[in-house]
């Protein structure tokens, strides 16, 4: 983990800005790794290594706000490595989860108040590079089920 600061634009946004880099990398001053209690210092990340990106002091809006006509849905992703983080897509009534990544333009989504489980970390919400999802689970009751069916069954 790496934690530092980016200088992002007045009236920009997280999410549009991980997805924007050109060659995908970002400088990053005051850098540091906690883990290795390192010196804060500069350097430049490259976005596609980014698992997970957030504004832990809220100083920073993660993603614009919700058009008209979406919901909340809970979601649960399995990240590659087997983590599991909780949290809150904005999507159309009744979109396939399928069909709501796909309608995304970038690398990054927004996960709104998530946490890790099963310890309940609160990370608030993020930026989620959709490379680094394995699985993504709809936890609503009313999630869209489409199974579709096979050549050798019949349709109606």
């Amino acid at each position: 983990m790496i934690e530092g600061h980016i200088l992002i634009g007045e009236d920009q946004t997280l999410v549009p800005y991980l997805n924007g880099r050109r060659g995908g990398w970002m400088n990053v001053t005051r850098a540091h790794r906690p883990k290795l209690n390192e010196a804060p210092g500069h350097v430049i990340v490259q976005s596609e290594h980014i698992i997970m990106a957030t504004a832990p002091d809220h100083d920073l809006q993660i993603a614009t706000a919700p058009t008209s006509g979406v919901e909340e849905r809970s979601v649960e992703a399995t990240l590659l490595g087997g983590r599991i983080v909780h949290g809150f897509v904005s999507a159309a009534a009744r979109q396939r989860l399928s069909d709501y990544i796909g309608s995304q333009t970038g690398k990054f989504i927004c996960l709104q108040r998530a946490s890790l489980v099963p310890e309940g970390r609160v990370l608030g919400d993020v930026a989620l590079h959709m490379g680094a999802i394995e699985i993504l689970k709809d936890l609503s009751d009313t999630a869209p089920i489409d199974e579709g069916h096979s050549a050798s069954e019949p349709s109606s």
